[in-house]
């Protein structure tokens, strides 16, 4: 209903914002990363927002980036998860990292989350790793890599993790390095982890 409120910031708490437009005072919930992140009490702002319709009250929910709201919206997809846990999650995660965590499926970095524990983690990896691939445009250059499951595969057939070995394929394939030939990829994917260990 409202897409975002741009407006004088006249309170800020760890968990709500108060706009002032046009002479009426928006209460938005908001996480504690945004409030680090806010401006000084007095100066404009614009939260990206989303209204929760609850049982007596609406409830506006603001982020400070277009790419927040969209995961936000994203997490209340996922059985079990609701407006305040997804704003909890936020609160201790940038999207692109959880989007690397999803895509990855990279459980250890999700259930070091607060309030994030085993069972939850895996049903986000389950119910997200499609939508991920869908929403985000760094998944969208990775499914459409036809070849890179065979170097994941390939790696892990050497002792490595799919959470390993994805963050050194991202690097390529941002790089323009990623090549077609599977044997290739693979021996720069070792050197990139072995150079690490020496640093």
């Amino acid at each position: 209903m409202f897409a975002f409120l741009t407006g004088v910031l006249v309170d800020a708490e760890p968990e709500r914002a108060i706009l002032e437009i046009n002479g009426i005072g928006w209460e938005v919930a908001i996480h504690a990363r945004t409030f680090s992140r806010l401006p000084r009490l007095g100066e404009r702002i614009t939260l990206h927002t989303h209204m929760q319709v609850l049982e007596n009250e609406f409830k506006l929910y603001g982020f400070l980036t277009v790419e927040e709201l969209k995961l936000f919206k994203l997490l209340l997809t996922v059985s079990g998860i609701g407006a305040r846990g997804a704003a909890n999650l936020l609160a201790h995660i940038e999207p692109a990292d959880f989007y690397l965590a999803v895509s990855s499926q990279d459980e250890k970095t999700l259930v070091k989350l607060p309030g994030i524990g085993k069972k939850t983690a895996q049903r986000l990896l389950f119910e997200l790793k499609d939508k991920v691939q869908e929403l985000d445009s760094t998944g969208q250059v990775y499914a459409e890599n036809s070849s890179m499951d065979d170097v994941i595969d390939a790696l892990e057939a050497l002792g490595y993790s799919r959470s390993e070995v994805f963050p050194a394929i991202r690097e390529l394939v941002e790089s323009g390095k990623f090549s077609e030939r599977i044997e290739e990829n693979v021996k720069l994917v070792l050197k990139m982890k072995n150079s690490s260990k020496l640093k």
